[in-house]
């Protein structure tokens, strides 16, 4: 009629103690597993996926990438080049494959192999194109059977193309025939190695007026210019072609 009450015994706390404590211990276990184990995994994870889309994105980017010759440093025209010394004058880069013309060289073992000139001024960083460089000159080849150096002065004046001459230039030159007070022609086609002005200084940039000229000449015009000098007034007239 009336049920036993059940009677919990000291000894059954402990038991029910013993079974949360183990439970609390399972529990802890776990935490520390995740936090030593499943965490670190899981953020290497992370790392690894972001280092992996990192390396094909720059893959990608590099694919969309070629090389092209530049030029190290400014060069002045019509200065010849040895093919074992492409090394000082040209580097290889990395560009845009869209900003790479078809005429470009891509690096110094396509440049000519018997040497070459670069045919026109060129500034640091430039790319080369084929329509930069020739492996022969119709006036600079005449240089090849020898020359000497010489300097003289020139006549100045506002506007003149004094204010233009520089290293690497091309010119005629004439002087006044005493005999008949006309310019005559004196020598064509003639390499100016350097320009200084009033003073004597070296002009190296696009300031200041030329008034002195160190020119190459080959043995038959070193008559004609030394008459130059002797008749005086010289003038040059710079070749643009």
């Amino acid at each position: 009629m009336f049920q036993k009450k059940a009677v919990v015994t000291e000894k059954d706390n402990k038991k029910m103690m013993a079974k949360k404590k183990k439970g609390g211990d399972i529990k802890v276990k776990l935490i520390a597993v995740l936090k030593v184990i499943v965490l670190p995994a899981l953020f290497a994870g992370i790392v690894v996926c972001g280092l992996y889309l990192s390396m094909q994105n720059k893959l990608e980017a590099e694919s969309l990438k070629g090389q092209v010759l530049v030029m190290k440093e400014n060069v002045v025209a019509n200065t010849f080049v040895k093919y074992e010394d492409a090394d000082k004058y040209f580097t290889s880069v990395a560009v845009e494959k869209i900003a790479i013309p078809e005429n470009a060289y891509t690096s110094t073992s396509d440049l000519p192999k018997e040497g070459f000139y670069i045919e026109d001024a060129m500034t640091k960083a430039q790319m080369v194109l084929k329509d930069n460089l020739a492996s022969k000159d119709q006036v600079m080849d005449k240089y090849k059977g020898g020359y000497e150096i010489t300097s003289f002065a020139a006549e100045s004046f506002d506007d003149s193309v004094n204010d233009s001459l520089r290293k690497g230039d091309i010119v005629d030159v004439y002087a006044v025939d005493p005999a008949s007070e006309m310019l005559v022609l004196m020598a064509e086609n003639v390499y100016v190695s350097e320009v200084y002005d009033n003073a004597g200084k070296k002009i190296t940039d696009d300031e200041g007026v030329a008034t002195s000229f160190t020119v190459w000449v080959t043995p038959e015009e070193v008559e004609s210019i030394n008459t130059a000098v002797v008749y005086g007034g010289i003038q040059m007239y710079l070749k643009t072609e």
